[in-house]
């Protein structure tokens, strides 16, 4: 199709163009590089089938917005279309004569699929395009108090617009290329839509007809050409960079659990992430992986209710940080300012509650809420900064072994007057019962406690609590950052599991059971962990108990996300409160529940100090119990159960409503 002089010049634009590519993506490569933690590449290529998967099926744009998430997946099949279109195409015209299996059904079903797709790509482009800039969706943007870098302010609507333009105008100029092809050879059944914008060429000569399909030729290759260098820049280079993301992804043993630090080696100099390249190359990756579509600052607790933190803004602000320094950075210069400056305030870090909804959001597997972490182990570790609150709370684990700073022979007098085995007494017991600080100290702890103590005995299981040689599982000391504390925590209790030979343990405070069962298991201590929910539901199962449905009004039950998203547990819970409805009673489900379940605002040590910026968390949730009619509200953790009594009361609700742990709604019916 194109002339010889025309075929020349192109080797020489992709010629020109691969040169400036492989500048461009070796730097994004060498930013990435620059991460620790290497990633092992042998490893993530043997993952392609799952990278594969997702960039065929799109199906992680549907976790959320579904109706947004069908028009961007078209969108997103139609440019993995054009992949092989452009490779066809770049055939058509360095070849003479070549046609791509002309009069051939599969030809023909190739053609159509094309011509279909390009009117959904152009129309969906359009669509995005209209929302930021004409409706101006307020999804796309970030409120005030976040810290969005200047770079990113500048650059996100501009980028946005680039991107949409050269969709469009590659899109549109293919379509136009084919509709002069039809003019020129014919109609096509096989393409309707391009035949229908041939008929506004009929009137124009052969030559006419020529010269605009090598015009719409060579701009919607040429564009293809002229933007592969700026790709690394762009955020489209979340169309491969995505499904990379996903085959680098890293096994952890829950949401929050990290590597265990050697606190011990002295040729460790840093503790956490202060500047970017102490973040894993993962990490840096997910910079790149972002499609900022601000899906996770939907759901993040912290930022609906007001405060400093989107976990969006962290990855876009890492996104530009990496434009603004790609030279120097790729080449090892050192990051002058540290994370806090520009990518994350400390007041954003501490917000963070670990619900782990921005996780399980994202669309493209990225993982702020680990960026966090890493940066608390700084504040604290090196830095010596965080909350005075937690201070306090440091001091109280450490001299009491408690977060409550109570004394530590006080631990078992939750049991008194029920004849609880103890491990010192009785030797060994197929389970150990942890009822954890909460359950020890607090008052609806040990409601709670009590209860789940009623129902073991109840259903005859061979148990017994560590009682006052119980401490700490130094759960809140590593979510806030303190991994010593953490650590020195961790040995005294795998002291005393070795001790009496603990293989199961039960445990309502759902923090202890992910610590128990997986920061643990971090350290080479493997348990079997069970929440009070799954192991109460399997004795009713078993008809181990035989709770009486009494319960004749309606309830609503709050998920805690240490069981549902960092868990995956969702039906035990309900298979338990279930079991004491009459049929007069049904569970009301929140609004948010489940998978989409709003946080109580307890998690990532944010218990122990208040976040004063924006509405409290807590009351957030409890409002929405509120609207749901009912006047009894259901948990599953200690924590949530706090955090619902005092959103309870900050309501005016005390009067009205009840808070009940499923422990002690069934422990009164058995």
């Amino acid at each position: 199709m194109l002339t010889a002089i025309e075929r020349v010049a192109f080797i020489f634009l992709v010629i020109f163009s691969m040169s400036l590519s492989y500048t461009t993506f070796s730097r994004m490569f060498k930013i990435i590089s620059r991460g620790t933690q290497p990633l092992n590449w042998k490893s993530v290529l043997k993952n392609w089938p799952k990278g594969l998967a997702v960039f065929i099926s799109q199906k992680t744009l549907f976790k959320t917005r579904p109706i947004i998430g069908a028009i961007h997946a078209g969108v997103a099949w139609g440019f993995t279309l054009y992949l092989l279109v452009n490779i066809i195409d770049i055939m058509y015209g360095m070849i003479p004569g070549f046609k791509f299996l002309p009069n051939n059904f599969f030809g023909n079903i190739y053609r159509f699929f094309v011509d279909s797709f390009s009117v959904i790509v152009l129309l969906g482009v359009l669509f995005f395009l209209a929302r930021r800039f004409i409706v101006k969706d307020k999804r796309l943007t970030t409120n005030e108090p976040v810290m969005l870098s200047d770079a990113a302010k500048k650059g996100i609507k501009r980028d946005s617009l680039i991107v949409g333009l050269f969709i469009i105008l590659h899109v549109g100029f293919r379509f136009i290329g084919a509709s002069f092809e039809v003019a020129l050879h014919g109609s096509d059944w096989s393409q309707p839509v391009a035949t229908m914008v041939a008929s506004f060429w009929s009137g124009l000569p052969y030559e006419s007809l020529v010269i605009g399909e090598h015009i719409s030729w060579w701009v919607a290759l040429g564009l293809i050409l002229l933007f592969t260098p700026y790709f690394p820049y762009s955020k489209h280079a979340h169309l491969f960079m995505a499904p990379l993301n996903y085959m680098a992804e890293t096994k952890r043993r829950s949401m929050t659990t990290l590597e265990i630090m050697d606190l011990e080696d002295e040729s460790i100099e840093q503790f956490g992430a202060s500047k970017l390249e102490h973040l894993p190359q993962k990490e840096l990756l997910d910079g790149y992986a972002c499609i900022m579509c601000n899906r996770c600052q939907d759901i993040c607790p912290a930022y609906q209710t007001g405060k400093e933190l989107s976990p969006a803004s962290l990855e876009i602000n890492k996104r530009y940080h990496y434009n603004d320094n790609m030279k120097e950075f790729s080449s090892g210069a050192e990051s002058l300012d540290t994370l806090s400056k520009w990518m994350l305030s400390e007041e954003a870090a501490w917000s963070c509650t670990t619900c782990g909804f921005c996780l399980e959001a994202c669309p493209v597997g990225n993982e702020p809420m680990v960026d966090i972490l890493r940066m608390r182990q700084d504040l604290v570790l090196m830095e010596s900064k965080f909350p005075r609150e937690a201070m306090e709370v440091f001091d109280k684990i450490e001299n009491y072994g408690n977060p409550w700073g109570m004394s530590p022979q006080d631990r078992e007098k939750w049991t008194e007057g029920m004849d609880i085995p103890v491990m010192r007494e009785k030797g060994s017991a197929e389970y150990l019962y942890w009822a954890g600080c909460s359950g020890a100290y607090d008052d609806r702890g040990k409601d709670i406690s009590r209860s789940v103590a009623k129902i073991m005995k109840k259903a005859d299981i061979d148990f017994a609590i560590l009682g006052n040689e119980e401490s700490c599982t130094g759960d809140s000391a590593r979510r806030i950052g303190n991994e010593y504390l953490f650590q020195m925590q961790a040995d005294q209790n795998i002291q005393n599991f070795e001790k009496y030979d603990v293989k199961k343990i039960v445990t309502q405070c759902p923090h202890c059971l992910t610590t128990l069962k997986n920061d643990y298991a971090e350290i080479g201590t493997d348990l079997e962990v069970m929440h009070h929910s799954e192991f109460i539901s399997d004795l009713i199962k078993q008809g181990k108990i035989e709770p009486e449905a009494s319960v004749d009004e309606d309830i609503t039950f709050h998920d805690a996300c240490y069981v549902g998203r960092h868990h995956g547990e969702y039906d035990a819970p309900r298979d338990v409160l279930q079991s004491v409805l009459s049929e007069k009673a049904t569970i009301k489900e929140m609004p948010r529940n489940k998978e989409e379940s709003f946080c109580c605002g307890a998690g990532g040590g944010n218990m122990w100090y208040e976040i004063k910026q924006g509405k409290r968390i807590n009351v957030e949730r409890f409002e929405e119990a509120i609207e749901t009619g009912v006047k009894k509200v259901a948990t599953s953790c200690n924590f949530c159960m706090i955090m619902m009594e005092d959103g309870r009361k900050v309501t005016g609700q005390d009067e009205n409503m009840e808070v009940y742990d499923i422990a002690e709604l069934v422990a009164e019916r058995i």
